[in-house]
């Protein structure tokens, strides 16, 4: 019994001691959503969030976040210190309809800082694609942040925050051909607190690739015809006359114009350096 009594007072206290723990860590929920009429230009928003005094007051500050998206708003950056939160989000053009995102913030608040080791930085860094340059790399974090640089200017032209994934494309904006560029990555955890970046370099050169109108071939078939390589038309008593058809002279194609009939078009190409 005596045995027993002990395993009681042992449990009580884990339990007490495991709901003062929980009665520690406070967290503060909190919604931005946000829209754009048809046709209206990209849109972005900036919003932070403070510690209330009553946490100060108690000796708590911001320990982590949490991020849920929805809609098509994206993050651009964001920070979190001891006392403020700091996310800048984005929307895109609204083109053919109205576009609405929304982001959810959970701020996790508490007496003592986390335990957690800095996490170490991506690694495996590609960079592939055309006009719009696909990102990849390897790591550990929920939570990586991307940017992209001009080198000829050293103008930062996009960054996002990418969300429980470790690929992405570059959703707005291009590059240009005989561009060279700087693309970074860091990652973090639920703590916020980021590594340092990794960084690769890229140009922007040109291929050739097949015509995707006519596939290749360098010809389409001709509208005037629909292919048969001749018109026809009534006659006397409504009897049907074959005439060749004068836009293809008979052979029922036509040059393709989107390739001036060489089959294959000129696009640009992201060379990793």
């Amino acid at each position: 019994m005596s045995d027993m009594r002990k395993f009681v007072s042992l449990f009580v206290v884990f339990a007490l001691i495991c709901c003062a723990n929980s009665l520690s860590a406070q967290e503060l929920n909190q919604n931005f959503a946000h829209s754009l009429g048809i046709g209206s230009s990209a849109q972005s928003y900036e919003h932070r969030i403070d510690l209330p005094e009553n946490w100060a007051a108690e000796g708590k500050f911001f320990i982590g976040r949490g991020l849920t998206l929805d809609g098509k708003l994206v993050i651009e950056r964001e920070e979190l210190t001891r006392t403020y939160y700091y996310v800048k989000v984005r929307l895109p053009k609204a083109t053919l309809w109205f576009a609405k995102g929304s982001i959810d913030i959970t701020l996790k608040a508490g007496n003592a800082d986390a335990i957690v080791p800095v996490l170490a930085t991506p690694a495996n860094l590609k960079v592939y694609g055309e006009s719009y340059p696909k990102f990849a790399w390897s790591g550990a974090g929920n939570y990586s942040a991307i940017s992209l640089l001009d080198r000829s200017n050293g103008n930062t032209l996009w960054e996002r925050v990418i969300l429980n994934d470790h690929a992405c494309v570059m959703d707005e904006g291009s590059v240009k051909v005989g561009g060279k560029y700087t693309w970074a990555v860091k990652q973090s955890d639920e703590t916020a607190r980021y590594s340092f970046e990794s960084q690769a370099n890229f140009r922007v050169g040109t291929k050739q690739v097949n015509c995707s109108h006519c596939f290749g071939h360098g010809y389409v078939t001709c509208r005037s015809c629909n292919g048969s390589g001749h018109i026809v038309s009534n006659g006397p008593n409504n009897t049907p006359v074959y005439k060749i058809c004068y836009s293809c002279n008979g052979t029922g194609r036509e040059r393709c114009t989107f390739c001036n009939g060489s089959g294959h078009v000129t696009v640009p190409s992201i060379i990793p350096e």
